[in-house]
Formats: C-alpha cells, sequence, structure tokens
C-alpha cells in the first residue's frame, strides 16, 4: 500500500483513544460509532490537551481536559449537539486492513538546523 503507514492493530483503538507517534507527530486512532477507525491529531485545539487520554462517547471523541467533544469528521460539537466548522481537529485518510489501522498524509514536523 503505497504512501500509507501502519499505525496500529485495530484491538488497540477498539480498547479506547489510542496514542500513536509517527514521524514526530501524535495522533489518536479511535473507533467511530460503526467501527469504523478515525484518525486525528492528538491535540484538542481549545486547549492543547492529547485527545488520546479521553474517551469515546455517542460517536464522538472527548477531551479530557475540558470535555470537548469532537465528532467523526474532527468537528466540534456542542452541548446543543451542532457542529461547528470553526473549530476542527486535523483528520487523516485512514483503513482498516488486515486487523490493523493504516493512515496516510501525516505531516512531518520542520526540523531546525
Amino acid at each position: 500500500m503505497d504512501g500509507w503507514v501502519l499505525l496500529c492493530d485495530i484491538d488497540a483503538a477498539r480498547a479506547g483513544p489510542h496514542r500513536v507517534v509517527v514521524d514526530g507527530t501524535g495522533l489518536v486512532a479511535w473507533l467511530a460509532a460503526d467501527g469504523t477507525p478515525r484518525v486525528f491529531a492528538d491535540r484538542c485545539p481549545h486547549r492543547d490537551a492529547r485527545l488520546s487520554a479521553g474517551y469515546v462517547e455517542d460517536g464522538r471523541l472527548i477531551c479530557p481536559f475540558h470535555l470537548w467533544a469532537f465528532d467523526e469528521s474532527g468537528l466540534y460539537v456542542g452541548p446543543d449537539g451542532v457542529a461547528d466548522p470553526e473549530c476542527t481537529v486535523a483528520r487523516f485518510p485512514v483503513r482498516e486492513q488486515d486487523g490493523a489501522i493504516w493512515v496516510r498524509d501525516v505531516p512531518v514536523p520542520a526540523t531546525s538546523g
């Protein structure tokens, strides 16, 4: 699978949000309500908390810091259930194959010279 990187076993995400670092970038793998994998940047846009320390509830990834909820597309969902297109978490292309989660297009952090 050209351009795809093996992230983790599907069982790791089934147990709850799972942190993986790829080329210096923290990612969180988790399962949507229908059981399909999702991969987001492992940082909440509100206070930079690790989303992998949170939990999944009603098909949403919940940040552990202020309990902000993000839907399966990475949009913040307020207490009223309405998604806010201005507040998002970076989401990466993902696929499940052979019991594993694969990800693509992970940015490589810049290094200082």
